[in-house]
């Protein structure tokens, strides 16, 4: 992200003195003094809209938000989709820093089930589907489920 803010702030700076240039040829040749102040509301109003983005994928990022192309849905059919998983709930994603996603969630298997087994799976189809390499993932037996759950 810091990568991205520092990009837009050199583009920023392109169009500022492509548009004081610009400005700067429409004074000379038709003597029209509008030119420079038009320039830098234009070159204004394109920082302030890509700010505004960078600042609301920054917040999106600390309030721990969902990633805006991750489907919880699809993750939960997903991870379903494994044959010894019969449920999963509790699931949570979120961005740790752009482009570094976590996800927490707990599955239901039957007793005595290959615990760490139906773990890596999972792990590994979170990360070929949905390149999700941070899990935190509890495993409960079937038929009980945790209290706390919602």
């Amino acid at each position: 992200m810091n990568v991205k803010s520092a990009l837009l702030h050199v583009i920023g700076d392109l169009f500022g003195s492509i548009g004081a240039i610009l400005a700067a040829v429409v004074i000379i040749w038709f003597g029209w003094g509008y030119a420079d102040p038009l320039a830098s509301v234009i070159v204004a109003l394109l920082i302030l809209v890509s700010g505004w983005r960078v600042t609301g994928e920054a917040i999106h990022v600390l309030m721990e938000g969902t990633p805006s192309h991750i489907n919880l849905s699809n993750i939960k059919v997903s991870l379903e989709s494994l044959t010894e998983i019969k449920d999963v709930h509790d699931l949570h994603v979120w961005s740790i820093t752009s482009g570094y996603i976590a996800l927490s969630c707990h599955i239901v298997v039957e007793s005595g089930s290959d615990y760490q087994g139906i773990l890596n799976q999972a792990s590994d189809k979170l990360k070929k589907d949905f390149q999700i390499d941070h899990t935190t993932i509890q495993i409960e037996e079937e038929p009980g489920r945790c209290d706390g759950c919602n």
